[in-house]
């Protein structure tokens, strides 16, 4: 086992069950307290979980950090387990746009493991929230991560569980999602590799395909309306030409002078991808075009 190393941080705040959210309250066995370091405003808002396979390939590891951004910059706090792989690809991709993102522990919150994650600890634990139903000084055991999953899933409104086989820990965490009541999307693959095959079980047993952030509108729209969308990081190289505006660009423009739009009404109006929407909305609120109240975009009055 990875050794484990003392994680100096603010500070442990400890959730008795009074004090735990109501989704945490409503799961089989709820967790008698939790130990809390970070942001603990990170536990309002919608809340997506992401796990999947340690030893995920590179396409596995890319898909999920770009999902997990597009969540997150929508809005969405993305929750996860902080194992490797496909775990801490989600905290980064969350954590490069600036969004929020939470990580459930195996152990106390001032230890570090597995090692190679430390850099990522430092910094959830600086923008973001780590959790565990262990006091602080208790090391990883191995009947711990089971147990941790299912407050990854009881946190959570959905999970979507990316590359993982057939015997993998992530079909637990489904498993319990579904016993939690919370709907579970599943990431196809290749089928030579078998890395997805755990995934293509769950789809055959029912899961919600996933292969963009579309299919998670398709089957929770409402989720979207109470999203609050953050200003996506973007590089220069991304930043709107100066010559004007792209078609996508005047087309949100257009329908943003009827008066401000939550993002869900937006998308039913737009014709094209939530990608593409979600591209565009970033692009003008950096040129200053629109803004964002709340869940609210609107055009800014010098645009008017």
């Amino acid at each position: 086992m990875t050794p484990m190393t003392p994680f100096y941080n603010r500070g442990t705040q400890r959730l008795n069950q009074n004090s735990l959210p109501r989704c945490l309250k409503e799961i089989p066995s709820p967790p008698a307290q939790l130990y809390c370091v970070g942001q603990l405003d990170i536990r309002l808002g919608p809340k997506i979980a992401m796990v999947g396979s340690r030893a995920a390939s590179w396409h596995g590891l890319q898909f999920a950090e770009q999902l997990a951004g597009q969540l997150a910059a929508l809005g969405f706090v993305v929750v996860s387990g902080l194992a490797r792989g496909i775990d801490a690809a989600s905290h980064r991709g969350a954590l490069a746009v600036g969004g929020k993102t939470i990580a459930v522990l195996g152990q106390g919150c001032d230890v570090v493991y597995p090692m190679q994650n430390h850099a990522l600890y430092q910094a959830i634990a600086r923008e973001g929230l780590l959790v565990s139903e262990y006091s602080d000084g208790t090391g990883p055991k191995p009947y711990h991560f089971p147990a941790r999953n299912r407050i990854i899933t009881g946190l959570c409104d959905a999970l979507i569980v990316v590359e993982a086989r057939t015997r993998s820990g992530s079909l637990i965490s489904a498993k319990l999602a579904l016993t939690q009541g919370r709907e579970v999307f599943a990431v196809p693959g290749p089928v030579v590799a078998g890395a997805a095959s755990g995934c293509h079980e769950l789809i055959r047993e029912g899961a919600h395909l996933m292969d963009s952030i579309a299919d998670l509108y398709r089957e929770m729209p409402d989720l979207f309306r109470h999203a609050q969308p953050i200003k996506a990081a973007l590089s220069v190289a991304d930043k709107p030409a100066a010559e004007g505006v792209t078609d996508n660009h005047q087309a949100l423009l257009a329908l943003l002078t009827a008066g401000p739009m939550v993002f869900s009404d937006l998308l039913a109006n737009f014709d094209g991808t939530i990608e593409s929407l979600v591209t565009a909305l970033a692009h003008l609120e950096l040129s200053g075009e629109i803004e964002h109240l709340g869940i609210l975009y609107q055009l800014r009055l010098q645009s008017r």
